[in-house]
């Protein structure tokens, strides 16, 4: 269910769906949310909880108001570097990786240093700190509404590399075997976290604990393992 709530009702979790991801972190349709990481690890953590997962669709500039307000709960598949603010953070807990994606008829890649002045596949509001250390002004950001747009952009031969987690590119070859995108360079591997509002009903003891049984259960690497 999407919502455009004010705030949790009771006996509500309200989650943001983020609306410039791409499967397998989620999937909407008829603009709301219907599934992927995100959607199954809100599910289940609203039910360790006793409450109903509510999804508020989010593009990045409003992540931060709804979580700093309290109109949403909580995000997922986000970390401390991503969005700016105090949360409550649970653990690290949702494996991924960011690397380099290519056309497969562009030139292999050595390093980050070989994308200098090259056009690269971006996400408009996205934070790439590892890249925009290497690159500083040399990074030269195509920026797409999300990342759908991100890899189709790279198909249709607009750049010839893009900036995509290793999660997403692996769905999409999964799915689509005749994509003529290779995995590049691998540069960065992390896990991800969930972000808690602090103006949040629900106190957070309650969702540690919640979160660390899912953890400890095998739930999270269940999830996880349906969309390798």
């Amino acid at each position: 269910m999407t919502s455009a709530c004010a705030f949790a009702g009771p006996g509500e979790l309200v989650m943001l769906a983020p609306l410039d991801q791409a499967m397998p972190i989620v999937r909407f349709q008829n603009g709301a949310i219907s599934g992927g990481i995100v959607k199954d690890v809100g599910d289940l953590l609203a039910q360790r909880l006793g409450r109903r997962a509510v999804y508020l669709n989010a593009d990045s500039p409003d992540v931060m108001p709804a979580l700093s307000s309290g109109r949403a709960d909580a995000m997922c598949y986000v970390t401390p570097f991503w969005i700016d603010g105090d949360y409550n953070w649970s653990p690290p807990m949702l494996p991924d990786a960011e690397m380099i994606a290519a056309r497969s008829d562009a030139p292999h890649l050595s390093s980050l240093k070989d994308l200098k002045d090259k056009p690269v596949g971006t996400v408009v509001g996205y934070r790439y700190q590892r890249v925009e250390q290497v690159l500083g002004k040399r990074f030269k950001r195509v920026d797409a509404a999300n990342m759908d747009k991100n890899i189709q952009q790279m198909v249709a031969g607009k750049v010839p590399y893009t900036m995509i987690s290793e999660a997403t590119l692996n769905y999409q070859q999964r799915i689509n075997p005749g994509l003529q995108v290779r995995a590049d360079l691998l540069f960065s591997s992390y896990k991800t976290q969930c972000a808690f509002s602090q103006k949040s009903a629900i106190p957070f003891d309650d969702v540690s604990k919640a979160i660390d049984t899912l953890l400890k259960d095998g739930s999270i690497d269940q999830i996880m393992a349906r969309y390798r």
